[in-house]
């Protein structure tokens, strides 16, 4: 769990650990990095990063819920800007944005800790599960494997776009997928 409190200093030595481990990523597999090569790197103190965290992977859990708020801003952005749009359209603004904003979903692969996004995702959309339940009339109780299922979709549609390098531009992407499911990528189904 990570500790960023709301005050400057905090959140710069946030950013200062997560800037230290994306350059030790460059350097060597995740699984090896230490605490002590973490704090070298950004150059704090140990007391500094477990003020803030519990363990390594924490710091990609700041990012995660970090990028995501940051989608989710893109997204109410996006759907103001594009009121011509079916209102219900999320493929297309999630590459949109992803395709700008790749870099943590590329250092959670090859961190193999792509758990790690989909946990945040999961997180982040709880508060519409009353919603998800209501639009496909499951029962409260199945409500959690629809969001798994349309989050997980979502997220191994990125993983393969981003391994076979992005070659499809994002809407192009999201409009011959339209086509293939039916347009049934929907904001509804996958939250």
């Amino acid at each position: 769990m990570y500790h960023i409190k709301d005050d400057q200093r905090s959140i710069r030595s946030g950013e200062m650990i997560y800037e230290g481990l994306v350059a030790l990523m460059g350097e060597k597999d995740f699984a090896t990095i230490t605490v002590s090569d973490l704090v070298d790197a950004a150059k704090v103190g140990r007391t500094t990063f477990y003020r803030n965290f519990d363990e390594i992977e924490d710091v990609l859990r700041m990012r995660s819920d970090q990028v995501i708020e940051g989608f989710l801003g893109y997204l109410q952005t996006y759907r103001q800007q594009h009121i011509d749009e079916s209102p219900t359209t999320i493929l297309k603004p999630v590459l949109r944005y992803f395709y700008l904003h790749s870099e943590l979903v590329e250092l959670l692969m090859k961190a193999k800790r792509i758990y790690i996004f989909e946990e945040a995702m999961l997180n982040r959309f709880e508060p519409f599960k009353s919603i998800v339940g209501a639009f496909y009339g499951v029962e409260e109780n199945y409500v959690d494997y629809v969001m798994a299922v349309r989050i997980g979709g979502v997220t191994n549609i990125l993983i393969h776009w981003i391994e076979t390098g992005k070659k499809q531009s994002p809407d192009e992407l999201a409009d011959k997928l339209g086509v293939i499911f039916g347009n049934m990528v929907a904001l509804e189904q996958l939250l």
